[in-house]
C-alpha cells in the first residue's frame, strides 16, 4: 500500500511539474506587467500591476493589484463608505484534488484550518469575529477552497493577522481531529434529504471511475477515518501532507477591502501574507474527461425523495475557461429559457410536459473538462413522454445550429452586461472579496481584467458559440430521470453515500442516432423576436446630494380613499435604476384555510403565466415578483427604470383580465401538491424555523397538511371568483423610487387606478395580517419527520422578549442574540459535537414580541438537545455579566456600524422604506431611533432584560415554546410519557436507545434515576447503571461504544440527576388554565401542544400598530 501511495505521489509530482512548466511562459509574461515597490512603513518588497485595471465608471472604490514576494496575488480596495471590512483567500485546490483513497480530504482540511500556532485557542478566532459583529466561513468546491471573513473596520488589521496565520503556521491540533471528522460527517448527513445533492453525487458516481470527478467530495467518517485506518494511515498526517503538498502561495488569490487608505491595505496585505510559503504551481492537472464513451448513451432512472419529475440531458464539453469574455454558454441559456412562441419551452408548456427549463455548466473555471446540462422540470405527464421531450430538445438544437449563432440575441445579453458594468452597483464587502478571490484563478484572465472578470462587457464570437454547439449532439449525451415513482422501472442498484435507488439502461437507438434531430412532430421551432424590454434610455435624472442632505424618507404625494402614493427621487446613487411596488388590498372576510390555499394556488397559476410572458423582462435584468396573498396582491419590480412602468402595467393588465384555463389550473394544482409534499423533506431545523415558527406566531397561517387537504375543494369556478372579486374593491399602497420625476410617479399611480377600475376599499373592510399573542407559559410541541430515512432531528427553543414596537427592546434583543451566538455554537457544536447546524438568533414579526431562538439539528434525540439548550441558557447570564465595559462598548459600536452602513442600491433604499409603509407604522426613522437607544444602553440593561424575559426563575411573564422534530428511528415520546416522566429521563432513555440498549424500559429507568438522585453522584450512578442494565442488555461492542463520550449517556445521566434534585417549577398559564381546554402538562410543567391550530384558537391577537406620525400628503387633488 505504501508503495502504491508513493507511486501515486510520484505521478502527481510529474503532473505538477508539467503543469507548472506549461504556465511558466504565462507567468513570465505577467511578471513584465508588474513593477517593484516597497511598503510605506515597513519597507517590505512587493510588485504592483503597472497597467490599467478595467474598472466601471460607476465603481468609486480605489483598487490596487499587487503580487507579493511569494507570488500571492492580492486585490486591495479602498471603500470610504464601507462600515465593514472583509477579506477572502481562495486557493486553486478543491475536491477534484482529493486522493482516491481519502475522499473528502480537501473538505476535512478546510474544517481543520481555523487554528494557528500563534493563536492556539480553538475558539479564539470565532469569539473574536463574533465579538466584533463579524462573520466568517469557508467552503470547498470542485476546483478551489475559499476562506473569508467580514468584520468592523476598526479591527481589520488584527483580523488579517489571525486569518493569515491559518496559511502560515496552522496548528492542526490533534484534539480537533475527531471533532472535525464528526463535523464533516454531520454535514454530509444533513445533506441526505437534498435531492439536489443526491442527484449530483449519482451523476459523479456514474462517471468515469478513474477520473477524480467520480469521487465523493464531502467525505464522511467512512471515507476519512475508516478508510485511513484500514490502510494503516493517520488521517491527521495525511491531511497535513495534503496541505504541505498543495497549499502554495503561488496558486492563492487574496482580496481585501476596507475604508482604510489603499496604502494601508497594501501594507497589511504584504506584512501579513508574505510569509505564506511559495512552493511553485502545485495545482495538479486534471487529465481526461469524466464523460467517456462508456458512460454516455445511457438513461439513468433514479428515485427522488421529493415529489418532483426531473429530466436532465448532460453533454460532455472541453474546458472553455479561455472564453471568459464571450461566454457561449449564456447564448444557449438565453434561447432555452425563452418562452415565446417558436421556442422549446413554449412547445413543452403547450403540451403540458414541462414547468421549467434550466441550463448550466459545472463552472466556467473548470480545469481540463466541463459539462453542459439541460434540466427540465417535468409534469407527471411529461415523465410519461420523456422520449418525446428528448426528441424535441434535439430538434430545437438542430434549428439553432441551422440558423447559426445570431449576434442579435447575443447583443441582448451584451447590452445588459454593458449597462450593468457602466452603472455598477457596488456589492457588499463580503460578496466582493469572495467574487474577486475566486474568479482570478482562471489563468486566461489577463491582469487588466482581474477587477472586471464576470462583470465586464461580453464580446460576441461566432466561432466560440458555433464550436460550443458542436458538442451538443446525440452521440455525446446521457439522460437522468428523477421521480419518486417510476412506472415499470425496477431499481437495481443503490448509490453508496446517499442511498439513492437507481438503474442504468442503454438509450434506444432512436434517441442516439442522427434521426433524432429530424423529428416529425408538427411544430415549427424558430428564433424569438427581439426583446422589447431592453432599455434604450439610460439618462439619469436625479441630483446627487451630500450625505448629510440625502432624504431619509419618501414623500407622500397623494392619499385618497383608493390609494396612497409615495415617491423618492434618487439623490445618492446616480444610476438609471428604479423600484416600484404596488400592494393591493382586496375585500375579504377573516380568512379561513380554504382562502389561504386558494390564494396560494392562484399565486402559482399567475407565476406559470407570467414566467412565460415576462421572461424577456428578466433577460433585460428587470426583476419582478407577484404574490397573490390571502388578503392582498403584492407587485414588486426593480431594474433599469426606462421600462419598469411598462412592466407594472403588463402585470396588472394580465391579472385584471385573467381567465382560469383548465390545463394551467391542473398544472398549478399538481405543482402546489408537490410543493406542500416537498416541505416534509426539508432539513429538520428548516421545518422548525421556517414552517412551524410562523405557523405558531402568525394568524391566517395553517399547516401545509391542512392546505393540501383544501386543494381538493378548489375548483376552476371558485378560483375565477377569487380573481374577479379581488379587484372589485381595492386599496393600493404604491411607492415609486429611483430614477424618476415626480410626474412619473403620478402617472404610475393613475395607470394603476385605470387598470384596476375598482371601487375604493374602506379601511374598516381591510384585513391585515396579525401576530398571535402567545399567553405566558412554557409549552412543548413535538412532531416526527415523514422521511423514514432521515437520521437527524432538531430542537428549536423560542423565548419571547420585549416589544417589536419598542426601539429599545429591539436593540436589546439583537444584542442578546449576538452575545449568545458564538458561545452557543461553541458549546453545542465545537465542544459537544452535537451537529453541524447550531445557531442562536433573534426573530420578529410586524408586531408582538421580539424572540430569541436557539436551533440545533443532530442525530442525538431532540429532548437531549433541548436540555443542552437549557443548560446554556442557565449559564450564559454569567457570560453577559462578565463583559468588561470596553467589550460591551465595542459590541455596541459594532452594531451601530451595521445600522449606519451606507446602502448599496436604489432597491436597498426603497426596500428599507417599504416596511414602514406596508405595516402602516410609517416610522421611517426607526434606524435613527435604534442607534439613539444603542448609545444609551448599558450592560445592566441587558441583564435586566435577561432576568425579565429569559431567566425562568425571575421572569414574571415567562413565555417559551420548545419545538422538537424527531427522526422516525428515534423513540418518539407520546403524550402519556411526557406527562409521566421528566424531559431529562426521556432524554437519557433516547440516548440509551440510540446506542443499542433497546430493552431498557423507561419506567425502570425513571425509578433508577430517582434513587440515584438521592446521592447525586454521577460516577457512582454510571457504575450502577452499567451494572444493572448495560451488562444485561449490551453486547461487548455496544458496551465499548456507550462508555465513550460520543454516547452522551454520561451527560444525560448528569442532567437527569440535577433535574430530579432541583425543585420542579410549574410554568402554568398566568391568565387561564389550559387544562380545562384538554391540554396536558409534562411532569416538569410544560403545556403539551398537540395541534398548533387548536392552540392558536385559544390565543388572542396583537392589535395592529398605530402610525407613529400623522400623514400629510403633498397634494390633495
Amino acid at each position: 500500500m505504501q508503495n502504491q501511495l508513493w507511486f501515486q505521489a510520484t505521478l502527481v509530482a510529474i503532473f505538477i511539474g508539467l503543469y507548472g512548466w506549461y504556465h511558466s511562459i504565462t507567468d513570465h509574461a505577467l511578471q513584465l506587467d508588474f513593477v517593484a515597490r516597497t511598503t510605506a512603513n515597513l519597507k517590505l518588497p512587493y510588485m504592483e500591476f503597472s497597467g490599467k485595471l478595467e474598472q466601471s465608471p460607476g465603481d468609486l472604490r480605489e483598487h490596487k493589484l499587487i503580487k507579493l514576494s511569494n507570488n500571492l496575488l492580492v486585490m486591495c480596495a479602498k471603500d470610504v463608505d464601507a462600515t465593514q471590512a472583509a477579506a477572502s483567500l481562495s486557493i486553486n485546490i478543491g475536491s477534484l484534488d482529493d486522493p482516491s483513497e481519502l475522499n473528502g480530504l480537501a473538505h476535512f482540511l478546510e474544517h481543520m484550518l481555523f487554528m494557528a500556532k500563534k493563536y492556539p485557542d480553538e475558539s479564539e478566532y470565532i469569539a473574536f469575529i463574533k465579538k466584533n459583529a463579524g462573520e466568517y466561513n469557508a467552503f470547498t468546491s470542485l476546483h478551489s477552497t475559499t476562506y473569508f471573513f467580514g468584520i468592523t473596520n476598526q479591527v481589520l488589521e488584527e483580523t488579517l493577522d489571525r486569518f493569515s496565520r491559518f496559511f502560515i503556521d496552522p496548528l492542526f491540533a490533534p484534539s480537533s481531529v475527531t471533532r472535525e471528522l464528526h463535523a464533516v460527517d454531520s454535514e454530509h448527513k444533513g445533506n441526505l434529504q437534498s435531492d439536489l445533492r443526491r442527484a449530483f453525487q449519482l451523476n459523479r458516481a456514474l462517471s468515469n471511475t478513474s477520473h477524480p470527478y467520480s469521487y465523493f467530495s464531502t467525505g464522511n467518517l467512512e471515507t476519512l477515518r475508516d478508510s485511513s485506518q484500514q490502510r494503516g494511515l493517520d488521517i491527521r498526517n495525511e491531511m497535513i501532507r495534503f496541505y504541505e503538498t498543495y497549499y502554495s502561495a503561488d496558486i492563492m488569490k487574496l482580496a481585501v477591502v476596507g475604508n482604510h487608505s489603499i496604502e494601508q491595505l497594501v501594507e497589511w496585505s504584504v506584512a501579513k501574507f508574505s510569509d505564506i510559503k511559495s512552493k511553485g504551481n502545485t495545482k495538479p492537472q486534471v487529465i481526461g474527461q469524466p464523460l467517456t464513451s462508456d458512460v454516455m448513451g445511457k438513461v439513468v432512472h433514479y428515485q427522488t425523495l421529493s415529489n418532483i419529475y426531473l429530466l436532465s440531458l448532460e453533454f460532455g464539453l472541453p474546458e472553455f475557461k479561455a472564453q471568459y469574455k464571450t461566454r457561449p454558454d449564456l447564448y444557449l441559456e438565453l434561447l432555452f429559457k425563452r418562452q415565446t412562441p417558436g421556442s422549446l419551452f413554449h412547445y413543452l408548456k403547450q403540451k403540458g410536459w414541462a414547468a421549467d427549463i434550466n441550463t448550466d455548466t459545472l463552472s466556467q473555471d473548470m480545469d481540463g473538462f466541463n459539462m453542459f446540462e439541460i434540466e427540465i422540470n417535468m409534469t407527471p405527464d411529461g415523465l410519461k413522454h420523456y422520449n418525446n421531450i428528448i426528441r424535441a430538445v434535439f430538434e430545437y438544437l438542430r434549428v439553432l445550429v441551422a440558423y447559426g449563432p445570431q449576434k442579435l440575441f447575443y447583443d441582448e445579453i451584451s447590452a445588459v452586461t454593458e449597462l450593468n458594468f457602466r452603472f455598477y452597483e457596488t456589492p457588499g464587502v463580503v460578496n466582493w472579496v469572495l467574487d474577486r478571490s475566486q474568479r482570478c484563478h482562471n489563468p486566461h484572465i489577463v491582469p487588466e481584467h482581474y477587477l472586471s472578470a464576470g462583470n465586464g462587457v461580453l464580446d460576441f464570437n461566432y466561432k466560440d458559440v458555433a464550436d460550443f454547439m458542436t458538442h451538443l449532439h446525440p452521440q455525446n449525451y446521457r439522460v437522468f430521470l428523477g421521480a419518486q415513482n417510476h412506472s415499470d422501472v425496477e431499481f437495481t442498484t443503490t448509490e453508496k453515500y446517499f442511498g439513492t435507488p437507481y438503474r442504468v439502461d442503454t438509450l434506444p437507438l432512436n434517441l442516439t442516432d442522427e434521426t433524432i434531430m429530424y423529428w416529425t412532430e408538427q411544430y415549427r421551432f424558430h428564433l424569438p423576436t427581439p426583446n422589447s424590454f431592453i432599455p434604450k434610455s439610460t439618462k439619469v435624472v436625479g441630483k446627487i446630494m451630500p450625505p448629510t442632505e440625502v432624504a431619509l424618507a419618501p414623500s407622500l404625494l397623494y392619499r385618497t380613499d383608493a390609494y396612497e402614493l409615495w415617491f423618492k427621487q434618487d439623490d445618492q446613487f446616480a444610476r438609471p435604476h428604479g423600484y416600484i411596488r404596488v400592494e393591493i388590498a382586496y375585500a375579504q372576510t377573516a380568512p379561513l384555510s380554504f382562502d389561504r390555499a386558494a390564494a396560494q394556488l392562484l399565486d402559482k397559476y399567475v407565476a406559470i403565466i407570467l414566467d412565460g410572458e415576462l421572461y424577456n423582462a428578466k433577460v433585460a435584468d428587470m426583476d419582478y415578483s407577484v404574490s397573490f396573498l390571502t388578503t392582498k396582491v403584492d407587485i414588486e419590480v426593480s431594474g433599469f427604470s426606462a421600462k419598469l412602468q411598462n412592466l407594472v402595467d403588463a402585470i396588472l393588465h394580465r391579472l385584471k383580465t385573467l381567465n382560469i384555463e383548465d390545463h394551467i389550473f391542473q398544472d398549478s394544482l399538481t405543482q402546489m401538491r408537490q410543493n406542500y409534499q416537498n416541505k416534509r423533506n426539508r432539513q429538520p431545523f428548516q421545518q422548525l424555523q421556517r414552517i412551524e415558527h410562523p405557523h405558531f406566531n402568525l394568524a391566517y397561517v395553517w399547516s401545509f397538511e391542512t392546505l393540501e387537504q383544501q386543494l381538493a375543494n378548489i375548483t376552476i369556478d371558485s378560483l375565477q371568483r377569487l380573481v374577479t372579486s379581488a379587484f372589485e374593491r381595492t386599496y393600493a399602497k404604491i411607492i415609486v423610487s429611483g430614477n424618476y420625476y415626480e410626474s412619473d410617479a403620478v402617472d404610475t399611480a393613475r395607470n394603476v387606478q385605470q387598470i384596476l377600475d375598482s371601487q375604493p376599499l374602506s379601511a374598516d373592510k381591510q384585513i391585515h395580517g396579525r401576530v398571535v399573542a402567545i399567553e405566558p407559559g412554557h409549552y412543548i410541541h413535538r412532531t416526527q419527520m415523514s422521511d423514514a430515512s432521515s437520521l437527524n432531528g432538531a430542537s428549536l427553543v423560542t423565548i419571547y422578549c420585549g416589544s417589536q414596537l419598542s426601539a429599545k427592546d429591539r436593540v436589546i434583543t439583537e444584542l442578546l442574540a449576538h452575545i449568545n451566538g458564538s458561545p452557543f455554537f461553541d458549546m453545542l457544536r465545537t465542544k459537544e459535537q452535537l451537529g453541524y447546524v447550531v445557531y442562536a438568533s433573534k426573530v420578529s414579526y410586524e408586531t408582538g414580541r421580539m424572540m430569541l431562538v436557539f436551533n440545533a439539528q443532530s442525530e442525538v434525540n431532540p429532548a437531549y438537545l433541548t436540555q443542552r439548550t437549557d443548560k446554556f441558557i442557565r449559564d450564559i447570564r454569567q457570560h453577559i455579566h462578565d463583559h468588561s465595559i470596553e467589550e460591551f462598548d465595542a459590541l455596541v459600536l459594532s452594531q451601530i456600524a451595521i445600522k449606519t452602513a451606507k446602502l448599496k442600491s436604489i432597491e436597498d433604499e426603497a426596500t428599507q422604506f417599504w416596511e414602514p409603509i406596508s405595516t402602516g407604522v410609517y416610522d421611517f426613522d426607526y434606524l435613527v431611533q435604534e442607534i439613539a437607544q444603542l448609545k444609551l444602553l448599558s450592560k445592566e440593561d441587558l441583564l435586566e432584560a435577561w432576568d425579565m424575559y429569559v431567566n425562568p426563575n425571575t421572569a414574571v411573564n415567562y413565555t417559551r415554546i420548545d419545538s422538537q422534530i424527531w427522526p422516525v428511528k428515534s423513540v418518539y415520546p407520546q403524550d402519556s410519557k411526557l406527562s409521566t416522566y421528566p424531559n431529562s429521563v426521556i432524554s437519557l432513555f433516547g440516548c440509551l436507545h440510540s446506542n443499542g440498549l433497546v430493552d431498557v424500559g423507561i419506567a425502570e429507568l425513571y425509578e433508577f434515576v430517582q434513587h440515584a438522585a438521592l446521592s447525586n453522584n454521577v460516577n457512582d450512578s454510571l457504575s450502577d447503571l452499567e451494572e444493572l442494565y448495560f451488562s444485561k442488555h449490551a453486547t461487548a461492542q455496544t458496551l465499548e461504544r456507550i462508555t465513550t463520550d460520543d454516547s452522551r449517556i454520561g451527560t444525560a445521566v448528569e442532567m437527569a440527576l440535577q433535574d430530579i434534585a432541583r425543585s420542579t417549577h410549574k410554568f402554568r398559564s398566568l391568565t387561564g388554565d389550559f387544562g380545562t381546554k384538554n391540554m396536558r402538562q409534562t411532569l416538569d410543567g410544560k403545556w403539551i401542544i398537540d395541534n398548533i391550530d387548536s392552540f392558536k384558537a385559544m390565543q388572542k391577537l396583537y392589535d395592529l400598530a398605530e402610525p407613529e406620525t400623522s400623514l400629510a400628503p403633498k397634494y390633495t387633488n
